[in-house]
């Protein structure tokens, strides 16, 4: 069980922008999901996120969204998208979608929760209704387990960035919704504004 009221959770603006994008390069370096002095195309139209300790101020998790077009997001670039839910996509408005992207956190940490709270609220906030993602096979089935709502497949999975790794899209209204009604806990947990103790429970 953590205790956020060590953290902070909040959009990294300044000094925090940098502490964040050197957090991710760190720690996509460690598991070879990057090479060192590589170039990201996607800095410049991402928001981040991070975690960072009340006591020390330590940057120890990060997050992004991307806001590029459509067509110039990741998960659309690199993978095999299903013509069907292209389509769907499509007939998003601009402003309406952003790429989920850079998760990550440091050992000892157990922030993810936190984090997603963060981007959700966030999206709220700011009138997102979709999720584009790409994530490993693994955390595909731990987030639909923590979830009870699925990230739904929109293309074919394939080896990226050194995993295999499952294209999705996630309508945000529909998953509060059902988790409103299966995980109510959790839904509570995302809606909450304040820090508050979270732990597997959720």
């Amino acid at each position: 069980m953590i205790d956020e009221e060590d953290y902070y959770f909040k959009l990294a603006e300044g000094s925090l922008f940098e502490e964040a994008m050197a957090l991710h390069y760190q720690r996509y370096q460690e598991v070879g999901f990057i090479k060192e002095d590589e170039d990201d195309p996607y800095v410049n139209s991402s928001k981040y996120f991070v975690v960072q300790t009340v006591d020390t101020q330590e940057v120890v998790g990060v997050t992004r969204l991307i806001f590029n077009p459509l067509q110039d997001l990741p998960t659309i670039r690199y993978f095999d998208i299903f013509e069907e839910q292209m389509e769907k996509l499509m007939l998003l408005d601009s402003g309406k979608y952003a790429e989920v992207s850079a998760f990550t956190k440091m050992p000892k940490h157990d922030v993810g929760l936190g984090l997603i709270r963060t981007i959700f609220k966030y999206s709220m906030e700011t009138d997102l209704s979709h999720w584009v993602c790409c994530v490993d096979e693994r955390v595909y089935r731990y987030l639909n387990r923590i979830f009870k709502f699925p990230f739904e497949v929109i293309g074919e999975p394939t080896v990226y960035l050194g995993s295999k790794s499952i294209p999705c899209m996630l309508n945000i209204s529909e998953c509060l919704v059902a988790l409103k009604e299966k995980r109510k806990p959790l839904y509570d947990y995302l809606m909450e504004s304040e820090n508050k103790t979270i732990g597997e429970e959720v």
